[in-house]
Formats: structure tokens, sequence, C-alpha cells
């Protein structure tokens, strides 16, 4: 086969074999979880990691878990979303009480530049800074999706005269 034949053929299996772009890898729940891991494996995946369940709740038909104690730089708590008994959502929260706006503006930059370049480019779902009463409320939002699952990229503030919040949260989602 000819070098440039060679090359030509190599590159259109590239573009034809899943995974082997970056743009194209699947969208997988973080810690190496599967979609559909069941409620008892990862019970017991949170006690050898020595992360606590600090609140059990019903959201939007689904159960829900608030866990505390996965080592991640700043990450705050991780929501473990189920339905039927099977993984179907993953929410980071990342939080740093000694950031200004701008540091978390460049912790999400930093987030949202590996999504890329892991996914591809991401759609802007939400931009919004609006005043609720004496508080101002600020959202940007970005998302990728794929035919089974999505990863969004959500940025939220709400700061008034006496107190400010702020949080970066990441929400793995099987569709």
């Amino acid at each position: 086969m000819a070098p440039r034949t060679l090359l030509a053929f190599l590159l259109a299996l590239c573009l034809f074999v899943p995974g082997t772009l970056r743009a194209t890898d699947t969208i997988e729940p973080p810690f190496g979880l599967a979609w559909g891991t069941t409620k008892d494996r990862l019970a017991t995946l949170l006690q050898g990691a020595k992360a606590k369940v600090v609140q059990k709740r019903v959201v939007g038909g689904r159960d829900a878990w608030d866990v505390e104690g996965l080592i991640q730089t700043h990450l705050r708590q991780t929501v473990f979303f189920f339905r039927n008994d099977g993984l179907v959502e993953v929410e980071l929260q990342y939080q740093n009480n000694a950031w200004l706006d701008s540091d978390y503006n460049t912790f999400m930059g930093q987030l949202r530049m590996s999504l890329e370049n892991k996914f591809g480019p991401g759609k802007l779902i939400a931009r919004s800074k609006n005043p609720q009463g004496d508080v101002m409320q600020t959202i940007t939002g970005y998302e990728w999706v794929q035919p089974s699952n999505a990863v969004q990229l959500i940025y939220f503030s709400a700061e008034s005269p006496s107190q400010v919040f702020r949080m970066v949260s990441l929400h793995y989602k099987s569709l």
C-alpha cells in the first residue's frame, strides 16, 4: 500500500472507530463508576473510600444521596441520583470560601477547557445576572450531550450586601 493510501486509510479508520478521537469519548460518571451502578454497590464503594452519606432524600421522583468526604480538590459535596436502584446522575459541587469571583471564573474555565478537549465544543445553556430583591444572582451553564448521556457545567452565585454564596457544579447524566 502506498504511503499516501495508508495514511488516508488510517485517518478514515480513526473517524469511524468509536473512542479513537478525544471528542468522541463517552460521557461516563466520575470516580470510575458506571451508569446503573446499584445503591448497594455504591454504598460499599463509599465505605471503602471513607466517604459518608450525610443525607438521603427524594428529588424529582429519584432517590438522592448527599455524600461528603470524596477526595478531589475543592469538592465540597457529591450528590448521587438513582432511578429503580440504578445510578442515573452524579452532581459534583465545588466550593472554596476563600475564592473570589475571579477564582471561580478561572476554575470554571479550566473545567470547561477539559470538557471541550474530551467531548468537543459545549453548548451555552444559561447566562443570566438578575437581581432578586437585594441579592444578585448569576448563572452560567454549558452542556455536552451524547445520544444516551450528558454533562453540564454550571456556575451559580448569589450575592447580597452581607453574604456571598458561589458554587461550580458538574452534572453527569444518563438520559
